[in-house]
């Protein structure tokens, strides 16, 4: 009897919600060092945009509103340099997945040296920029480089280094940053290969299905989500960039390989606008939100069905 009348009083009393605040003091530390080098820098960046920060004529910002921004759009740099970024970016992805993808399909097939293969492969992508850039200066020297003598024999390339040339040096970093860039996704391709039941191809195969049927039917739609979260990655990354075109270029000859990354950085350090600077990072920003939402909605919509 007892026992019932301290149910009922329990289930009488109204319902005290209590917050277990103990996972949350677990992951501060984490989310205080996010806000402090993430979220932080973001907002002053922003505020930095709306100054006419110069460091050769003021030690300290001036707000000045929207003016940097007009600046920008009143020049025709900045639209020359977000089109070679536009096809920097693009032909760098484009150059990625053309060679990942079906390498990714080969490193899968079982054989004595794929392992190896696969770890010697990595290379490019731990290599520092500055040995990878002047490894490649090398190899384009007009000269003695051996890739320049190579596609200098099948009338690629002109005389001098393709990096030299103003109509050929963005295709020439481009390969460079693909090569750069193509082990990430080979490898993150593999391992979604891997990831396939081998019973869907027995299952296709029983049903005269050929190879390229079962890549078209089975493997490309299965590793669709993984390309397009691989493929937003490696584009912000190729969007955002500058060490390769400048260690190799510094954004000639001329102004053709002056993307908006060389743009920025020159903004920054050599004429020292860090408010100018600031505009064109938070527009860079912007562009790339808008550019990669109908992607990154594609993608989310493909994995859940």
């Amino acid at each position: 009897m007892p026992e019932r009348v301290l149910v009922r009083a329990a289930l009488s009393r109204p319902h005290q919600r209590t917050v277990n605040w103990r996972p949350w003091l677990f992951v501060a530390p984490a989310g205080l060092i996010v806000v402090a080098v993430t979220i932080l820098p973001l907002f002053y960046g922003l505020y930095l945009s709306l100054t006419n920060w110069n460091l050769m004529t003021s030690l300290s910002p001036h707000f000045s509103g929207l003016a940097a921004y007009r600046s920008i759009f009143s020049s025709s740099q900045f639209y020359s340099s977000l089109r070679l970024t536009v096809y920097w970016a693009i032909g760098t992805l484009f150059l990625e997945i053309i060679v990942a993808l079906p390498l990714a399909m080969l490193l899968n097939v079982r054989t004595p040296i794929t392992g190896a293969i696969t770890g010697l492969m990595m290379l490019p992508w731990i290599t520092p920029f500055v040995v990878l850039a002047y490894a490649w200066v090398f190899l384009y020297d007009g000269t003695f480089g051996p890739l320049h003598a190579l596609l200098h024999g099948l009338h690629l390339v002109g005389a001098v280094s393709p990096l030299a040339a103003s109509n050929e040096a963005l295709w020439a970093v481009i390969l460079i940053s693909g090569w750069q860039g193509m082990p990430f996704l080979t490898v993150a391709l593999l391992a979604a290969r891997k990831g396939i039941p081998q019973e869907l191809y027995e299952a296709a195969a029983v049903d005269g299905a050929a190879r390229i049927r079962m890549f078209r039917r089975i493997t490309l739609p299965l590793l669709t989500p993984t390309l397009g979260a691989m493929s937003v990655i490696l584009f912000v990354q190729a969007f955002y960039s500058f060490d390769i075109v400048w260690l190799s270029t510094k954004g000639g000859p001329g102004s053709a390989t002056n993307i908006l990354g060389v743009n920025l950085y020159q903004t920054f350090f050599s004429q020292a606008q860090p408010g100018a600077a600031a505009a064109l990072g938070t527009l860079m920003l912007i562009i790339l939100v808008f550019a990669m939402t109908p992607l990154l909605v594609g993608t989310s919509r493909r994995g859940r069905t």
